[in-house]
């Protein structure tokens, strides 16, 4: 057996913050205990004191595509470990590696790496899929999408996506503005794939129809969509409206105004909005020039922007900044977990997400400014700073 004690913290439960001790057990939180801790373990046991420290679940990033100089789309090992182990440093435990409107021979490759080291012990974050956004777009709202390699969904291209191993892609974000679409969000849903709107003209009445469906997300809302307009509530008013979608944001301040930030929790609930980077490989990088996939793209004043026609081209966000702009915001550190853990861990079926006994031992250990102090994956220490 394998045990880590993690001693003299202030432990971030689902509804309450206790001081105390967490025992972990071969990966898998076995006590949680509300006392200050001066005892001396056996040798066996690794034994951490935090010194008044937070442990809050680790964050779970369920839309990355690259950080410190590598991308999912490099289609290497080499490229997925360099993301797990940068994404560890700011308190990441778990994601999804995220895909690029692609041809069908390079995504195919993509998801053969990916399914290597899914679910493996890495040096960092483990990742357990892969979101595959794109290649099903409109064009209309293709953002930093390459539109030359979309096309319509067919089921017998995604039964070849979804063949390269089962249980894989977790989450693949298309849009719904044909009638065909309501035939593969049925077919996804069916081989218990996540399927969200984004990159999509498509009209209010056509997303609800695709929500009955099965369609249960939207990708990085307000983003690459139809905005809301009082007469015609688009892709981001059926997000907003219906409680059976889960909403991506990317809460850098960047591609949201904080206030719509607010206004989505209010309208869904802070168990029904997910905070996501949308990371590119610049992520942890210095300013300067950069692709994102095929597409060149500049970083300036933390924007990653086509340099094409200046839209935004993801992110440079980490999760643990996404944490804090929640409680820049006045909501409470129970909320900020909810939206960077628990609320994915959840839609995902994920055995984490929340500190409890029975869980997987993934934390975040943050000081009092809330910044990443360590980080626990599985029951190891993968970063301490």
């Amino acid at each position: 057996m394998k045990e880590l004690l993690l001693k003299n913290a202030k432990i971030v439960l689902k509804d309450r913050i206790i001081e105390g001790d967490i025992l972990v057990v071969d990966g898998i939180i076995k006590d949680i205990s509300e006392k200050k801790s001066n005892e001396v373990c056996s040798s066996e046991t690794k034994s951490i004191n935090l010194d008044g420290k937070y442990v809050v679940p680790g964050f779970i990033d369920i839309h990355i595509h690259g950080s410190n100089g590598a991308d999912a789309m490099d289609g290497t090992t080499d490229a997925l470990r360099t993301i797990s182990s940068y994404v560890v440093t700011k308190g990441t435990t778990k994601f999804l590696a995220t895909t690029l409107t692609s041809s069908k021979e390079e995504l195919i490759n993509v998801l053969k790496i990916a399914g290597e080291l899914q679910n493996k012990e890495l040096d960092g974050a483990t990742i357990f899929g892969v979101h595959m956004e794109g290649p099903y777009f409109d064009i209309e709202y293709k953002g930093a999408q390459n539109e030359k390699y979309m096309k319509p969904a067919t089921e017998k291209e995604i039964k070849e996506y979804l063949d390269v191993k089962p249980g894989l892609v977790k989450l693949m974000s298309l849009s719904p503005h044909t009638e065909q679409s309501i035939e593969t969000i049925k077919f996804l849903r069916e081989n218990n794939v996540i399927v969200s709107v984004g990159h999509s003209a498509a009209k209010f009445n056509d997303v609800m129809k695709a929500i009955d469906a099965g369609l249960s997300h939207s990708t990085h809302t307000f983003n690459g969509m139809r905005g809301i307009n009082h007469r015609e509530p688009g892709v981001a008013g059926a997000a907003l409206i219906s409680d059976k979608i889960n909403a991506e944001v990317i809460f850098d301040k960047i591609h949201i105004h904080p206030e719509i930030v607010r206004l989505m929790l209010k309208a869904k609930g802070t168990d029904k909005v997910v905070c996501i980077t949308d990371a590119m490989a610049a992520t942890g990088l210095p300013e300067g020039d950069y692709k994102l996939g095929e597409l060149d793209v500049y970083v300036k004043d933390n924007q990653a922007r086509l340099k094409s026609n200046d839209s935004l081209a993801g992110s440079v966000l980490t999760l643990d900044k996404a944490f804090r702009h929640v409680m820049e915001l006045g909501y409470s550190i129970h909320d900020a977990v909810r939206v960077t853990s628990t609320n994915a861990a959840i839609e995902f079926g994920i055995n984490a997400g929340s500190i409890e006994v029975g869980k997987d031992a993934d934390f975040a250990i943050l000081d009092e400014n809330y910044n990443v102090d360590m980080t626990v994956v599985n029951g190891n220490v993968k970063f301490q700073r």
